[in-house]
C-alpha cells in the first residue's frame, strides 16, 4: 500500500484504537453532528465525503486490491473488528441473514463501547472504509438509539443518504444527467425530479399497483427501518422492555392498515402466504437499485418457494424448517405454555402474575428468534421468511443474482408478498390471542360515561368543504419532494455547488381533531386515559363486519392521558391529530423533516373513496390510575385481583415522553401496564362490536366517512394553513 498524509486527524482513541491526543477536530463544532456526517454519502470513501463535508483527514492509503483511497487501519486494530468487515462492500447487506446480523451485532458492539463521543468519532471514521457501506449505516444509526449521548431525532432522514433505496434508477439516471449538464453550462445551481407514484392506472392488468403508492411510500419504508433500527431482534435480552409484543402490535397495525387501503382501492384483504407447497402467487419488479449499482432480483409470477441450497451447506435453509416451527409454536398455544431449552414450562397467558411475562411477549420473541426461551425448537420464523421469500427466485444461486428487496428493511415493504407473509404472522398471534379469555367487567369498566364523541375536519371546521353526512375527513395527494445531495455525489468538481431535489405524490390527508364528552362519576378527581381505534364499517362485499370480523383490522389512532376532571362534573376533551401517540417525535424544527420511529404522519388515515367509505372509531376512556399513574404511587393492596393479574401493582416507571406506541423506548419501560390493543384484542362473547360498547358506559362507537379528493376538487386554502393544490 502507498502512504498519504492530509491535514491532521484524530484516530483512535484507547484500547487497540490509539490517536494522538495533540490533534483535534478544530473544524467541527459539535462530535454528534460528525458522526451525523459520517452517514452522507455512504457509498463514497471518507476521501471523497471529506471533500464534501469539510472533514479533517490524516493518514489515507490506496488499497492495493481496490486502488481506492481508504483510512488507515492496522492489522491489529482490523482484527479487533472481528466478524464486522466479514460482510463485503458492495453487498446488499440483509439484517435477515445471520451472518449478517451477527456481523452488525459486532460492529454495534464497538460504536457503544466507545467511551465518549470523542473516542465514537474516531472510531467510526477508521471503521467507515473497511465494512460494509450499509452495514456501517445501520450500525452507526443504532448508536444513535442506544446511546444516552446520541439524540436518534439527529440522524438524518433515511431517504437523503439512501436515495437509491426508494427513487426509482431511471430518475436517478436523468438526475445525474440534469446535474452534469448544469455544471457545465453553469446556468443552474439545483434541479427538481419528478415521478409518480400514484399512477395505478397506468398498469390496469395488475390489481396489485392500485396500492403500490402506499407500499413505496418514502417514509413507511423509513418507519420499518427505524424500527428494526431501535428494536433488532438479536438485541440482548432485557434490553428494549416488551420487544416480541412490541413487534406482534406494528406487525398487526401494518397489516390492518394496508387491509383497509385495499379497501379503499376495491381489492380483497390480503391473502395470507401459508401453504407453502404453492408458488407464489404475485411477481415483483423492483424500480430501484442495490449497494452494488445493479437492480434487486425480480420474481416473476408464480414463483415456487424452495429451499435455499448455499455453498458452504452450513448456510442453506429450508421450507421444512418453517414447517416444524409453525407446528411447535401452534402445539405450544394449544397445551398453554412454552418449553425452555433448560428449565421448567413458561405460562402462556396475558393475564400474568406480578414478574411473569406477558405470554404474547413471550410468542413475539420466539417468532422472531429474539429472546426466545427456546430458539431450537420455535425457530427464526419471520426472519427465515424473509431470507428464503429474497432468495426464491435463484434458489440454487446458478445465477449469482441479487437478493431481492425483501432481504432489506428499508425496501422489504414494497413487495406486495411481504404483506402476504406478514398476514401469515399475524394469524399466528391472533391465533395465540383466540386462547385468551375475554376481559371480564372489572377489567373493562370504570366509573366514567363517554357522553359522546365527534371528528371534525379541521377544513371543514373553516367552511371549506360540506360533509354530505356525518362526520367526514379527507384524503389527497399532496407532491413532496427531498434533497439528495448528502446521498449521491452529484458534483463533477470538489467546487460545484448543486442540489438535486426528488419530488414525489404522497398520500396526505387534512387536518383534524376529535372532542370528547367525559363525564366522572367518581366521588373523586380522575386524570382520564383516552383510547382510541379505526377500522373499515363493512368488509370488501359491503357486509357489516361481526366482532370476530372486526379483530383483524382494528388500528390504534391514538393513546393519551387528558386533563383531570373534578367528581361529579363533565370536561369535554379535545385532541388534535398531529399529538398521536403513533407519531414518536418529530425532529422537524431541527432538522426540517420528521427522523426516528412513529409511523408516518401523511398515512395516519387510510386512503377512503372518491365517494366516501365508512369507518367505525372506538373511543374507550379509564382512570389512569389503572395503567402506570405518571405522578404517583400505589399499593397493590388497593387493587382488585383483576387488576393485579395484569401487573398493575407497581410503581410508576417513567414520565411518557412521546414514545411512538409502535416502537417503545430505549432503556425505558412501555408506558402503558394493558396488553397492546386492549381491550380490542382479544374475542369477545358479543356478537357485534355494538354490543358489546353498548354494555360500558366509558365507551361510545362513532360512525364517519373517510373521502378521498381526486386532483380536480381539490381547493386551495389561504397561506395560513397547509395548501391542498395538486402542486404546491
Amino acid at each position: 500500500m502507498r502512504w498519504f498524509h492530509l491535514m491532521p486527524l484524530a484516530f483512535l482513541a484507547s484500547g487497540v484504537f490509539s490517536s494522538n491526543k495533540s490533534e483535534s477536530w478544530e473544524s467541527i463544532s459539535a462530535p454528534e453532528e460528525t458522526l451525523r456526517k459520517l452517514l452522507y454519502l455512504p457509498y463514497e470513501n471518507t476521501v471523497t465525503l471529506s471533500r464534501h463535508v469539510s472533514l479533517d483527514m490524516s493518514a489515507v492509503v490506496v488499497d492495493t486490491a481496490s486502488g481506492m483511497y481508504t483510512t488507515r487501519i492496522s492489522a491489529e486494530e482490523k482484527e479487533s473488528l472481528r466478524t464486522t468487515s466479514s460482510v463485503p462492500r458492495g453487498v446488499p447487506f440483509s439484517f435477515y441473514s445471520k451472518h449478517h446480523a451477527q456481523a452488525a451485532k459486532d460492529l454495534i458492539k464497538v460504536f457503544l463501547d466507545a467511551k465518549d463521543l470523542d473516542e465514537l468519532r474516531r472510531i467510526a471514521v477508521v471503521v467507515r472504509d473497511h465494512v460494509n457501506e450499509v452495514m456501517f449505516l445501520f450500525a452507526l444509526s443504532h448508536a444513535f438509539y442506544e446511546r444516552k449521548d446520541l439524540n436518534p431525532a439527529a440522524l438524518p432522514p433515511l431517504e437523503t443518504v439512501l436515495p437509491d433505496r426508494f427513487v426509482p434508477t431511471v430518475v436517478l439516471n436523468k438526475a445525474k444527467q440534469l446535474a452534469k449538464d448544469a455544471m457545465i453550462g453553469k446556468d443552474k445551481d439545483e434541479a427538481h425530479v419528478y415521478w409518480p407514484t400514484n399512477d395505478a392506472s397506468v398498469y390496469p392488468r395488475s390489481p396489485e399497483h392500485r396500492v403500490a403508492y402506499w407500499r413505496e411510500d418514502i417514509d413507511l419504508g423509513r418507519f420499518y427501518w427505524h424500527w428494526h433500527l431501535l428494536n433488532p431482534r438479536n438485541i440482548e435480552p432485557g434490553k428494549r422492555d416488551r420487544r416480541g409484543e412490541l413487534f406482534y402490535y406494528m406487525n398487526h397495525n401494518l397489516v390492518a392498515r394496508y387491509n383497509m387501503e385495499r379497501l379503499s382501492v376495491n381489492l380483497e384483504p390480503v391473502e395470507a402466504f401459508k401453504d407453502w407447497k404453492n408458488p407464489i402467487k404475485n411477481g415483483y419488479f423492483p424500480p430501484i437499485a442495490c449497494d452494488n449499482g445493479y437492480d434487486w432480483a425480480s420474481r416473476q409470477d408464480h414463483t415456487l418457494f424452495k429451499d435455499v441450497n448455499a455453498i458452504p451447506l452450513s448456510e442453506s435453509t429450508f421450507v421444512s424448517k418453517l414447517d416444524t416451527w409453525r407446528t411447535n409454536l401452534l402445539h405450544a398455544f394449544g397445551v398453554g405454555y412454552l418449553i425452555r431449552e433448560n428449565g421448567p414450562h413458561v405460562r402462556l397467558t396475558d393475564n400474568p402474575r406480578v414478574g411473569e411475562d406477558y405470554g404474547i411477549d413471550l410468542v413475539g420473541e420466539a417468532v422472531e428468534a429474539g429472546a426466545s426461551v427456546n430458539p431450537g425448537l420455535y425457530g427464526d420464523l419471520n426472519t427465515l421468511g424473509h431470507d428464503l421469500l429474497s432468495q426464491c427466485h435463484d434458489p440454487v444461486r446458478s445465477h449469482k443474482s441479487n437478493v431481492g428487496v425483501l432481504a432489506a428493511t428499508e425496501t422489504a415493504i414494497r413487495d406486495p408478498v411481504f404483506f402476504r407473509w406478514h398476514k401469515f404472522i399475524d394469524d399466528v398471534f391472533l391465533k395465540y390471542k383466540m386462547t385468551q379469555p375475554p376481559y371480564t367487567p372489572k377489567q373493562l369498566h370504570t366509573n366514567v360515561e363517554v357522553m359522546s364523541v365527534t371528528v371534525t375536519d379541521k377544513s371543514t371546521a373553516r367552511a371549506y368543504y360540506t360533509p354530505r353526512r356525518g362526520d367526514q375527513l379527507h384524503t389527497y395527494f399532496r407532491v413532496k419532494s427531498f434533497e439528495a445531495t448528502n446521498g449521491i455525489d452529484f458534483k463533477l468538481n470538489p467546487e460545484d455547488h448543486f442540489k438535486v431535489h426528488f419530488q414525489s405524490d404522497y398520500l396526505q390527508h387534512t387536518h383534524f381533531y376529535y372532542t370528547i364528552k367525559v363525564f366522572n362519576r367518581n366521588s373523586e378527581v380522575i386524570r382520564p386515559k383516552v383510547r382510541i381505534f379505526l377500522a373499515p364499517k363493512f368488509d370488501n362485499v359491503g357486509q357489516r363486519m361481526n366482532y370476530s370480523a372486526l379483530l383483524h383490522y382494528w388500528t390504534e389512532m391514538d393513546v393519551f392521558e387528558a386533563d383531570p376532571i373534578l367528581p361529579g362534573s363533565s370536561s369535554y376533551i379535545t385532541r388534535d391529530s398531529s399529538e398521536s401517540s403513533i407519531f414518536g417525535f418529530d425532529s422537524e424544527a431541527a432538522y426540517g423533516r420528521t427522523s426516528g420511529c412513529g409511523w408516518p404522519k401523511n398515512l395516519q388515515l387510510p386512503r377512503g373513496k372518491p365517494d366516501g367509505m365508512n369507518f367505525l372509531l372506538f373511543v374507550m376512556v379509564t382512570d389512569s390510575s389503572w395503567d402506570t399513574p405518571l405522578s404517583q404511587t400505589y399499593s397493590c393492596t388497593d387493587l382488585t385481583n383483576d387488576y393485579l393479574s395484569i401487573g398493575l401493582c407497581s410503581p410508576p416507571l417513567f414520565s411518557r415522553t412521546s414514545p411512538s406506541s409502535f416502537c417503545g423506548l430505549p432503556s425505558a419501560k412501555y408506558p402503558d401496564r394493558w396488553p397492546m390493543g386492549y381491550p380490542l384484542d382479544r374475542k369477545s362473547p358479543h356478537e357485534t362490536i355494538e354490543a358489546f360498547v353498548n354494555e360500558y358506559p366509558n365507551m361510545r362507537l362513532h360512525d364517519f366517512v373517510i373521502k378521498h379528493l381526486e386532483a380536480a376538487n381539490l381547493k386551495m386554502e389561504d397561506d395560513t394553513v397547509e395548501c391542498l393544490r395538486f402542486r404546491c
